[in-house]
């Protein structure tokens, strides 16, 4: 009798089976039980009994269907019937050509205008410089020299800042003068000589000296220094003119040929302080003995500096009148020692105006004692009694103590916003020349203690 029959008769009456591993689909024996011949029982002997539930469980594991999945129906299949009602339809990104392409194009208009208004800023920083024209050049066109010639030279000699463009100013051609701003239409020679230039000069400015002609032959030149008495004027006039009259210059100096319309009506001062531009003159042979020649050009070029700027507007729209911003131009000229600075020293002077404080200034008391700039001061020049006194006296002093450049001018019409009531120089973070600008006097005492330790004339 086989084992399975022996376990259908024996006492517990319930099915067994054998392991897992006799319906592994490699078993054959277990494909057909019917027709496969009983085993005897010492083949089976050995054998664990599998419990029922966990025979089953383990059979379906093993079915082989498992692993007969039927091809039929698919694609790996036969041939499927296309229905004609169906209609393919093939699907496309989100966003199409016509969106990717626009937004190529505008991220190209984007850096093309920037690389635009790059390309502008450079051109138009060479065409007409930002900063202010530098420190003056004697400069000779040669004979024969043609305008690229001359712009060659004028390049190397540092009078424009890029020779190759402005060559393409003066050419202008059609398709690119919109471009650079420059006059169409013009030839340009200049003649032979010697011209007066400066460093860093707009391209028109260089073209508008240069078609002046060259400096007449004996020529001599004067140059008056911003921040000059009258007095001072007329030592550093003699010194280059020799051949002019120090009695001939006072005069001209005190003539009313050169009094400004502004000029108050009740001072009867001996000469007009301030009103004579600090400049360089060329004297031809005719005006070697004429010295009010001279001085009047001073006094005109004051007036086209005055006009230029606008002063007289300006100082209205900060409660001055014309003469005291020629007052305050001239206290910025005598106090500041960087460019930079003078607007805020002309906010110092607004501030202590407009709070009836004395401006303080020893620049003014100098000139109330006929002193020069860095003289040492005495207590007793310091209470001297003088209208120009302004360690002592509020408001204004009486006249301008100097001769106001252009950018003391602007300066005194055009302060720079802020609290500042003082200032006093330290050399600040390093600068020679700069000043501390205060709000307190607590502040300022410290300051002045700076100076005073670094012995830059606090006393």
């Amino acid at each position: 009798m086989s084992a399975e029959d022996e376990n259908e008769t024996s006492g517990g009456g319930g099915k067994t089976f054998r392991s897992s591993a006799d319906m592994a689909p490699g078993n054959n024996a277990n494909k057909n039980p019917v027709d496969k011949p009983s085993v005897s029982d010492s083949a089976t002997e050995g054998i664990p009994v599998v419990p029922e539930d966990v025979a089953i469980e383990e059979a379906v594991v093993w079915d082989p269907s498992v692993y007969e999945e039927s091809e039929k129906g698919t694609i790996f299949g036969e041939e499927l019937e296309v229905d004609a009602n169906v209609r393919w339809v093939r699907h496309r990104r989100p966003l199409g050509p016509i969106p990717r392409w626009g937004l190529v194009v505008f991220l190209l208009l984007i850096g093309a205008t920037f690389a635009y208004r790059k390309v502008d800023q450079w051109v138009n920083s060479l065409v007409t410089p930002d900063a202010a024209p530098g420190d003056e050049i004697e400069f000779v066109v040669e004979p024969g020299w043609s305008s690229g010639e001359v712009a060659v030279a004028l390049g190397s000699a540092g009078i424009i800042d890029n020779s190759p463009m402005f060559r393409q100013w003066m050419r202008c051609h059609s398709m690119i003068g919109w471009f650079i701003d420059c006059p169409s239409g013009i030839e340009y020679e200049f003649q032979a000589g010697d011209y007066l230039l400066q460093e860093h000069l707009a391209f028109q400015d260089v073209v508008d000296i240069l078609n002046e002609g060259p400096i007449p032959p004996e020529v001599i030149r004067v140059t008056i220094p911003e921040g000059l008495t009258i007095s001072q004027m007329v030592v550093n006039i003699k010194e280059r003119m020799p051949t002019y009259s120090e009695a001939q210059l006072n005069e001209a100096f005190s003539s009313d040929i050169v009094r400004w319309e502004h000029y108050p009506e009740d001072f009867f001062l001996p000469w007009y302080e301030g009103m004579f531009f600090p400049d360089t003159y060329q004297l031809d042979e005719a005006t070697l003995t004429d010295e009010m020649s001279l001085v009047t050009r001073m006094h005109n070029q004051f007036l086209n500096v005055v006009e230029e700027i606008q002063l007289e507007e300006k100082a209205a729209a900060v409660g001055l009148t014309p003469y005291e911003a020629l007052v305050v131009a001239s206290l910025i000229e005598e106090e500041a020692l960087l460019n930079e600075e003078r607007a805020k020293i002309s906010q110092v002077i607004h501030n202590r105006l407009d709070q009836g404080w004395s401006l303080g200034m020893e620049s003014t008391v100098r000139y109330a004692v006929g002193k020069m700039s860095g003289e040492s001061l005495t207590r007793e020049d310091l209470n001297s009694d003088s209208p120009w006194n302004t360690w002592i006296e509020p408001g204004l002093p009486l006249t301008p103590i100097s001769s106001p450049g252009r950018a003391s001018l602007e300066a005194a019409v055009s302060p720079e916003d802020g609290p500042w009531m003082f200032f006093v120089r330290t050399d600040e973070n390093g600068v020679v020349g700069a000043h501390t600008f205060t709000v307190t006097s607590e502040e300022f005492a410290e300051a002045v203690a700076i100076c005073r330790e670094k012995d830059l004339g606090c006393g």
